[in-house]
């Protein structure tokens, strides 16, 4: 499941030791730290992230911390200066008012600790490529006439090579024509009426919105991601070999707590919508045309005809959860009660938080809920 049988091998994704030691901080400090650590990552994103969170779910004050998204998610970038009357935030705090980043950063949310704020922001200036760019950028006099590419990694380039500052970004002054732009490249300016939505298949898309797990700007899963060997690599195969867990591992992913249960959702959604997005491309393959008629209108329900001749994506039964998938299951339900008979036992499983296999596996900062790739595998 970590490697497919072997055939995947890819660099880890390693964090600076002092990062390391404010994650497994056993004091107060830390544990304020893990409970608000998505606040934190939060006021060093690069990005905004675009979802419809369900909050219902930790008002209560019951039950273990369950970060649960409802819709799509998607992460946008703005301009380097903020608009007229508003404060900087995300990208432009690292380029607008640099005097001020610290204070500017508190005001996105007064919980956070100031002296641990600033200790990670010291942490990342150290570190992190796209902040060495930004702070280059903002000392620039013509900043007003610039725009910056943040570059997608080239095909060709070793997939265990970090990106560099060099590498990253480039600045373009006015109309430099010879600044060429590919299609996965982020061109950010220096106002920006909207902001502007980063596409889940580029490789910078992680990096920029989770800053606090890949404090070196640690290139992510993109459609040109090959393994070690040379295979190319599917983003549910990423996911499942960047999730295991390997002695001496230095990554800060599968200590995030909290989080690690955003990092996960979203890139749930994120494979997810490259499974939608190779249906909706492949409707012909799929035959999806005999399921486009009236027949198919009049088996389902349908009585307005406005809807009968609309184009349609139809989700083959192969897609979990589909109206497809979910008839075919319940058929097959109803076809083993007609040869078996009325079942005569309802069971039911419950994962308990305390068993030794989920508890000899966490570090003494950690408690169950913080490890839900651990508890989820072992149920």
């Amino acid at each position: 499941m970590c490697c497919n049988g072997g055939k995947v091998s890819l660099p880890r994704v390693n964090a600076p030791q002092e990062l390391l030691e404010i994650f497994l901080d056993p004091s107060a400090e830390g544990n304020h730290f893990r409970k608000h650590i998505r606040g934190y990552n939060h006021v060093f994103s690069f990005t905004s992230c675009g979802v419809h969170i369900d909050e219902q779910l930790a008002i209560t004050g019951r039950g273990i911390y369950t970060f649960r998204a409802q819709g799509s998610i998607y992460h946008s970038i703005g301009g380097f200066h903020p608009d007229q009357g508003t404060r900087p935030r995300f990208l432009q705090l690292y380029i607008y008012d640099t005097d001020h980043e610290l204070q500017n950063r508190m005001l996105e949310n007064t919980q956070l600790h100031e002296t641990l704020v600033f200790k990670l922001q010291q942490l990342l200036h150290r570190y992190n490529p796209f902040l060495h760019v930004f702070r280059q950028f903002a000392q620039r006099s013509d900043v007003h006439e610039c725009s910056l590419v943040i570059r997608e990694r080239p095909a060709n380039q070793p997939q265990y090579s970090l990106p560099t500052a060099s590498q990253v970004a480039a600045i373009i002054v006015g109309d430099d024509v010879e600044t060429m732009i590919r299609g996965r490249d982020i061109k950010v300016q220096t106002h920006a009426s909207s902001l502007r939505r980063i596409q889940e298949f580029v490789g910078y898309y992680d990096p920029l919105q989770y800053p606090l797990l890949f404090p070196f700007g640690t290139h992510g899963w993109d459609i040109n991601t090959r393994s070690q060997s040379g295979g190319k690599v599917s983003c549910r195969t990423y996911n499942s070999y960047m999730l295991q867990i390997r002695p001496d591992d230095h990554s800060t992913v599968l200590q995030a707590g909290r989080l690690l249960q955003q990092y996960v959702v979203d890139n749930y959604v994120k494979i997810e919508t490259g499974k939608l997005r190779w249906v909706r491309n492949r409707q012909k393959k799929l035959r999806a045309e005999l399921y486009q008629g009236l027949q198919d209108a009049l088996h389902t329900g349908e009585t307005n005809a406005e809807n009968v001749g609309r184009k349609r994506t139809i989700l083959p039964s192969s897609f979990i959860g589909s109206r497809r998938d979910m008839t075919q299951r319940y058929e097959d339900g109803m076809a083993i009660v007609l040869k078996e008979g009325k079942p005569d036992i309802f069971l039911t499983m419950t994962c308990n938080p305390s068993w030794t296999e989920i508890t000899s596996e966490l570090n003494p900062v950690q408690t169950p809920q913080d490890r839900l790739d651990l508890t989820t595998r072992i149920f």
